[in-house]
C-alpha cells in the first residue's frame, strides 16, 4: 500500500530480512578485538567469559554495550569470549535519511580483526611508572605527575590520555584530564578546551561520559570546566587567540589541585592536537603549553622527528613553573626545581586508523547533536534506569532547570571602550545619540555635547541675524551714521516682536546675535585698535 503524494510504500512482511544471528570470537591472552562501526549503525558487545577492557575501562560480564559511529579495540590480559551482534539502525540526519547499508563484519561491522601485536605492555609500564611518582608527590606532600601526550594526527594520542585515566581511576586516583584538541570535544561540543576532574570510571559507550546537562546515567556525570575556542586549529590567528585561553585554563587547573589534595596527588593528563606536531609555530604552542601546565613528563607517539626535537628543548631539563600557577597553588608546595622534564617515546598502535574529513564531520555532528538533544543509541546499560528510557529511542534526556541566586551574589559590570585609531567602527556616522551605547555617556561627553548645540546654535544665529542685516539696510553701518544703524535696528526688533516665530525668518532674539564689533571695521579702527595694549577690543566711538 502506498501513500498517495508521499511517495511511500509500505514494505511487504515476507519481505524484511532476518537479523544476522550473534557471533561469538574468543581472544587468546594478550591480544584484542580491532572493530569499526559506521555512523547510523549498531553493534552489540557482550563479554561472556574471561576479562576484557576497552582503553582501560574494564567490561562487565554479561552485559551489553552499544557502539555506534567508532573506531575502538577490546583487549584482554588473560583470554575472553566476546558475543557480536548487530543493532538497530539510527537516523544520523534529516527528515527520510536513511542509515548506510551495514558492513560485512560480525554485527554489521565494517571492520574487524582480531590483533596479538599490541603496545598494552608498554602502556601498563607507564601507568606503573606515574604510579610510582604518585607515591612520591604523597610522600613528599608534592604534587603528582604532569603528563604531555604529543603526536602526529590519528596517532592515537586520546586512546592513550583514556587509557592512563582508566588505570588510575582502578587505582582510585582522581586525575585532572585537560583537552586541548578543539577539533573534538570532551564532554562538550567541538571548538572548545575542557579540563575536568574523573572521580569515577570513563563511560565505555560515549566514550569519556556525559556532563550534568543529562538525566540520569549509569555511570555519574563529570563535572567538566569549559572554555569556548572556536577555531578549527591552535594555530590560526598565530596562536594569539589559543595562547590565552590555554592560560587560563591553566590557572584554573592549578586552583584546582591546590584545592583539591587528591587531584593534586594524581596529577594532570593532557591530550593535544596533531597538528602542534609540524614544527613551526607548533613548537611555539608546545613550549607555551609546556611552561603554563608546569609538565613533568612527555609522551611522543608516531613522530620520530617531534621525539629528537622535544629530546633536544626539554628532556633533562629544569621544571618550567609559571608565574600564574605558581600563584594559584600557592596553597601547596610546588615541585622542587632539582625535578626534572622527561621526554618518553611511545610506540604507536596498530590499530590506530586514519580518519577522514568525512568521518570527523560526522564525529563532530555526533558530538553537537548529543549534548543538545541526548545520545540516539539504544543502550541495554542505560535503559536499566527507567527514567532514562524515552519513547523516541534517546537513553539520555536533557534536565532543564532553574537556579535561584541572591542579589548580593551577582556582580553587574558596566563595559566601557574608547575608539581606537585603528578602530573603524564610529558611533557618530550613525546618526544616534552616544546614550544608546554600550555604557552610555559619562558627565564629561555631556559637557562637550552641550557646548557644541551651543556653538551651532550662536552659528545659526549669526547667520539668520546677517540676513536680517542684508534685508533692512542697504548699505554698510559703517558707511552710515550710527543712529542710522540703530533704528534699523529697532525697527527689526519691532517687526520681530509682531510677527509669529513660526513663520518669520527673524524669530532668534537679536541679542543673542554676534555684536558689530566682530564685522570688518575701518582702517581707522584698525589702527586705533592696534595701538592699544591695555583696551579689549571693542567697536570705535563714532
Amino acid at each position: 500500500m502506498s501513500l498517495p503524494g508521499l511517495e511511500l510504500t509500505q514494505t511487504p512482511t515476507g519481505g524484511r530480512s532476518a537479523p544476522a544471528p550473534p557471533v561469538q570470537h574468543s581472544l587468546p591472552r594478550g591480544s584484542e578485538w580491532r572493530f569499526e562501526v559506521a555512523f547510523g549503525r549498531t553493534v552489540r558487545v557482550k563479554l561472556l567469559a574471561g576479562t576484557a577492557e576497552l582503553f582501560g575501562t574494564e567490561l562487565a560480564a554479561s552485559q551489553t554495550y552499544t557502539f555506534s559511529g567508532t573506531k575502538a579495540a577490546i583487549y584482554t590480559w588473560h583470554g575472553c569470549t566476546l558475543e557480536v551482534s548487530a543493532g538497530d539502525p539510527i537516523a544520523i540526519g534529516g527528515l527520510g535519511s536513511a542509515p548506510p547499508p551495514p558492513g560485512t563484519g560480525s554485527g554489521g561491522c565494517q571492520v574487524e580483526y582480531v590483533a596479538e601485536e599490541t603496545p598494552m605492555a608498554e602502556y601498563v609500564n607507564i601507568h606503573g611508572a606515574l604510579e610510582t611518582m604518585r607515591e612520591e608527590a604523597k610522600a613528599s606532600g608534592r604534587e603528582g605527575p604532569r603528563v604531555l601526550i604529543l603526536g602526529p594526527e590519528d596517532a592515537g594520542k586520546t586512546s592513550l590520555t583514556k587509557i592512563l585515566t582508566g588505570y588510575a581511576t582502578k587505582r582510585e586516583r582522581q586525575p585532572v584530564v585537560v583537552n586541548l584538541d578543539p577539533s573534538e570535544g570532551m564532554l562538550s561540543v567541538p571548538g572548545s578546551l575542557t579540563a575536568t576532574a574523573f572521580r569515577s570510571m570513563v563511560d565505555v559507550e560515549e566514550g569519556w561520559g556525559s556532563s550534568p546537562m543529562s538525566g540520569p546515567s549509569p555511570i555519574p556525570v563529570k563535572l567538566p570546566l569549559v572554555y569556548f575556542y572556536g577555531l578549527p586549529s591552535p594555530l590560526d590567528a598565530e596562536g594569539q587567540v589559543y595562547k590565552p585561553i590555554v592560560s587560563r585554563l591553566a590557572l584554573a587547573v592549578a586552583g584546582r589541585l591546590a584545592e583539591d589534595r587528591d587531584a593534586g596527588e594524581a596529577g594532570i593528563v593532557i591530550d593535544t592536537p596533531g597538528v602542534l606536531s609540524q614544527g613551526g609555530k607548533g613548537e611555539d604552542v608546545i613550549h607555551h603549553i609546556v611552561t603554563e601546565f608546569s609538565i613533568t613528563t612527555i609522551l611522543v607517539l608516531g613522530s620520530e622527528r617531534l621525539y629528537s626535537s622535544m629530546v633536544k628543548h626539554y628532556d633533562n631539563k629544569p621544571i618550567s613553573t609559571s608565574t600564574s600557577t605558581t600563584s594559584a597553588a600557592a596553597g601547596t608546595a610546588t615541585p622542587s626545581t632539582l625535578d626534572r622534564i622527561s621526554v618518553v617515546k611511545v610506540t604507536k598502535s596498530g590499530g590506530s586508523v586514519d580518519r577522514d574529513a568525512s568521518f570527523m564531520k560526522c564525529v563532530r555532528d555526533s558530538q553537537i547533536r548529543s549534548y543538545f538533544f541526548g545520545n540516539p543509541i539504544p543502550s541495554t546499560a542505560s535503559s536499566a534506569l527507567s527514567l532514562s528510557a524515552t519513547s523516541s529511542g534517546t537513553t539520555i534526556t536533557l534536565s532543564p532547570h532553574a537556579q535561584q541566586l541572591d542579589f548580593d551574589a551577582l556582580s553587574i559590570y558596566t563595559i566601557t571602550a574608547t575608539l581606537e585609531d585603528d578602530d573603524d567602527y564610529d558611533p557618530s556616522t550613525f546618526g544616534m545619540n552616544d546614550s544608546f551605547l554600550p555604557g552610555g555617556i559619562n558627565d564629561r561627553d555631556d559637557d562637550e555635547n552641550l557646548q557644541t548645540q551651543q556653538q551651532q546654535q550662536q552659528q545659526q544665529q549669526q547667520h539668520q541675524y546677517q540676513e536680517i542685516t542684508d534685508h533692512t539696510t542697504t548699505t554698510s553701518p559703517f558707511l552710515s551714521s550710527p543712529t542710522t544703524a540703530t533704528t534699523a535696528t529697532t525697527t527689526t526688533t519691532t517687526s520681530t516682536t509682531a510677527t509669529s516665530p513660526f513663520t518669520h525668518p527673524s524669530s532668534i532674539p537679536l541679542k543673542k546675535a554676534a555684536p558689530l564689533h566682530n564685522l570688518p571695521r575701518p582702517t581707522s579702527a584698525r589702527k586705533h585698535l592696534a595701538s592699544s595694549n591695555t583696551r579689549s577690543p571693542q567697536r570705535p566711538a563714532p
